[in-house]
């Protein structure tokens, strides 16, 4: 598999439901496009750890790496990763076995996603508000994604084919409300939680937490019990509690993405991903989404030009993985 004309890495993204994994050819020349080639999908909970699903890869696809990449979101400890949305710590020591001499990369997810969202072709994407950027934007880029967890990377481009790409903990910043509804969903949740972090309720989880807040504030007794199952409630028109969950969910995202466009500087876009947004779609029509993006006073009509962005990533972070263990090199 290795050539003169690229590495082959085994890379992976680790989210807090599934990992991907897959082999990756890694041009040495930047212009040329990263290729993955056999890839898989495994329940991280049926796993006692990372190091057992990269074992399981191996056996169901051979290859030869020069490298293993992985991605994901957590705060390294030590020699281990925690992630409150892992269903165990990644351990540094147990993946270092399994890698043996090879050289082992660890990056944030939504950082492999940035990396990787500059091969994405424009037909992948769908602009949901503001004007289409053009491909030589210079400008930074957020990229941002409810899942598990919320995440965020801003990408920044250096040259032709160089970028910067900043990983950020964004999620994990105070929720902010920006109406009295959202007021009052605030203080139920902090009278349960204490501190709200914004992923909290941008999440799947917190699309759950949002819903349950609202049958609470509505004496009305939840109907569903997973964030599968209020998009499916609010998707058929039978529960109110559940409409209204999904349109304040896609109101709180609209003002924290304007938020962090100004808070960052990412006037050259914002790029949504994350496997919750593609569930609950069908809500953001009925929702103030695009008005809370750009409502921010004097700074509206800068605005209302940002080019706003959904994709659905799929294998995206797993090239974006080995893109980041280039960049370490």
């Amino acid at each position: 598999m290795p050539s003169s004309n690229f590495q082959s890495v085994l890379a992976a993204d680790v989210g807090g439901t599934h990992a991907r994994l897959g082999w990756v050819e890694l041009p040495f020349d930047p212009s040329q496009a990263p290729r993955l080639l056999n890839h898989k999908r495994y329940r991280c909970a049926d796993f006692n750890g990372l190091e057992f699903i990269l074992q399981r890869f191996l056996a169901d696809c051979h290859g030869s790496a020069d490298a293993i990449a992985i991605a994901c979101a957590g705060l390294r400890v030590g020699d281990r990763v925690i992630s409150p949305n892992l269903p165990w710590a990644l351990d540094l020591t147990a993946l270092q076995t399994v890698a043996g001499e090879l050289p082992l990369s660890i990056s944030n997810d939504f950082e492999a996603l940035a990396r990787a969202s500059r091969w994405l072709p424009s037909n992948a994407r769908t602009l949901l508000c503001g004007k289409e950027c053009g491909p030589g934007e210079s400008r930074p880029i957020l990229v941002l994604g409810p899942g598990t967890g919320l995440g965020a990377a801003i990408r920044v481009r250096v040259s032709a084919h160089h970028e910067h790409v900043i990983a950020t903990e964004a999620g994990h910043a105070g929720y902010a409300p920006a109406d009295q509804d959202e007021v009052a969903l605030l203080a139920h949740l902090q009278g349960i939680h204490g501190h709200v972090a914004t992923e909290a309720l941008l999440s799947g989880p917190g699309l759950l937490r949002i819903y349950g807040a609202v049958c609470a504030m509505q004496q009305q007794a939840p109907k569903a019990h997973s964030p599968e199952a209020v998009s499916a409630l609010a998707a058929s028109g039978d529960d109110d509690c559940a409409m209204r969950a999904v349109r304040m969910f896609w109101d709180a995202l609209g003002n924290v993405v304007g938020n962090l466009v100004l808070q960052t500087g990412c006037f050259g876009g914002v790029i949504l991903a994350g496997g919750v947004l593609p569930n609950i779609d069908f809500g953001r029509a009925q929702s103030d989404f695009a008005t809370r993006i750009t409502a921010k006073g004097s700074m509206q009509p800068a605005m209302e030009n940002v080019p706003i962005y959904q994709i659905e990533h799929g294998e995206l972070a797993i090239v974006g993985a080995a893109m980041a263990f280039a960049n370490r090199q």
